[in-house]
């Protein structure tokens, strides 16, 4: 169905449809966008409708990043063109609202590579030759806090209840409480045709898991996965709270992770983990994730706050390691059948591109395939983490080991990866610069 079309059904079933949201991802996952008049639509079904080129790729709090003035300073605009089977109704809008996704397109017509859609494009091509499709399943961790308060606390029960402290993992009676918000939840996640399969109590004081259908329309999967927590955040707004997706928003809590469920088809439509030489490929894609993870660190921890996350005290990996059914690891193989053999990819916070952080993971898993990576041995079920190894601790030791890597440049492309470096090195050094308020109270008065 072609995009004019899908225009004229949506408005003939949601005629009174006033305004609408257009939505441009950029490499934070977050969405930049304009509220226009529904007429707009006709603009931008003709690819008449502008953004800045700079608007993918800002810095986390929306600038432009001062190691970037030189080169994208004038900030023209480019065209955008609409993302098929974007089209939705907003449910808890106050006006009627539709929304679209859009991406960006340069000067010649083809898509921008600072998009996040095109970096991700650029890894599957690599699949693509092999006769690869890779299937993927995202889990996203997030907190449902008191809107009012800084620090962020976690809410009382909107129906009167005494609140409930600590983790209450899968506590049914504690979800119970925000039955009608995750209600809500679910019924406009449906109503823009996303697929939510769970949610859950998790382990933080206030913290759900909410979990998507696997796919192997792997870009639609990244789009629905920031789809969700636009729907969440939205909903949650509309009752008052705040969600958030932070890494680490409380200190003495569990931080917020970005899981993703991750198998591999051939050409026929087979698992490639499953089967006779199901283990032996499942290995050497566990090799490449090992192997390149210090470097794609940045894409799985892109600001400041995301390396509070990690923690081993709260589940959060900082070591390569993997192992079967381990929750203390950074590569888990779930229980499963063959058919459905996988690998859980745990190391990445909630606060980081879904686009970016698949597209780093599945250029992983491909470079060990090609190159009959070896990732070690396996730990058990119940074995304890050695910390000799860990992953890059703070944010510039990250961005230092991307910038030695030249893995990761052949899928993800140098021009992108080198933008994305400096955009982050830029962001890293004003916030080295601010002075948090914990230096005045640790430091004021006795210094």
């Amino acid at each position: 169905m072609n995009f004019d079309d899908e225009v004229s059904q949506f408005l003939a079933r949601y005629p009174d449809t006033k305004y609408l949201d257009v939505l441009l991802p950029d490499i934070n996952g977050i969405f930049r966008g304009k509220k226009v008049e529904i007429s707009a639509i006709e603009k931008i079904a003709k690819g008449q409708f502008y953004f800045p080129i700079t608007t993918a790729f800002l810095t986390t709090n929306g600038a432009n990043a001062e190691y970037i003035l030189d080169e994208y300073g004038s900030d023209p605009d480019r065209a955008c063109v609409p993302i098929s089977g974007s089209l939705q109704i907003v449910p808890w809008a106050n006006r009627p609202t539709a929304q679209v996704m859009v991406v960006s397109q340069d000067a010649d017509g083809t898509p921008l590579f600072s998009n996040p859609q095109s970096v991700v494009e650029k890894v599957l091509e690599q699949y693509s030759n092999d006769g690869l499709s890779p299937v993927v399943a995202f889990e996203y961790e997030f907190f449902l806090l008191d809107a009012t308060a800084i620090p962020p606390k976690p809410l009382a029960p909107p129906n009167g209840m005494p609140a409930s402290n600590d983790a209450n993992c899968y506590n049914l009676d504690v979800y119970s409480d925000y039955e009608p918000l995750m209600q809500e939840i679910e019924e406009a996640a449906h109503a823009q045709g996303i697929t939510v399969t769970g949610l859950v109590c998790e382990y933080g004081n206030g913290q759900f898991e909410v979990n998507l259908n696997h796919t192997k329309n792997i870009l639609n999967a990244c789009n629905e996965a920031l789809l969700l927590k636009r729907v969440i955040k939205g909903v949650a707004h509309k009752y008052g709270l705040l969600a958030s997706f932070m890494a680490k928003p409380l200190y003495d809590e569990v931080g917020n992770g970005l899981h993703a469920h991750v198998s591999i088809l051939d050409v026929e439509g087979n698992n490639i983990f499953g089967g006779q030489d199901g283990e032996k490929r499942l290995k050497e894609a566990l090799g490449g994730l090992l192997q390149t993870m210090p470097a794609a660190t940045p894409f799985f921890a892109p600001n400041k706050n995301s390396y509070r996350r990690f923690d081993p005290e709260w589940f959060a990996p900082v070591v390569r390691n993997w192992g079967e059914n381990n929750r203390r690891l950074s590569l888990r193989l779930p229980m499963s059948d063959t058919v459905n053999r996988r690998f859980e990819h745990r190391v990445s916070g909630a606060d980081a591109s879904p686009h970016l952080m698949l597209a780093a993971v599945l250029a992983g898993a491909h470079y060990g395939l090609k190159n009959h990576i070896d990732p070690g041995a396996p730990l058990g079920e119940f074995d304890l983490v050695d910390f000799d190894d860990v992953l890059p601790p703070r944010w510039k030791i990250a961005l230092n080991t991307l910038r030695e890597d030249t893995i990761l440049a052949d899928y993800m492309g140098a021009d992108f990866i080198d933008l994305y470096l400096r955009i982050r090195e830029s962001e890293e050094e004003e916030m080295h610069r601010q002075v948090p308020v914990s230096d005045y109270e640790q430091y004021l008065r006795i210094l």
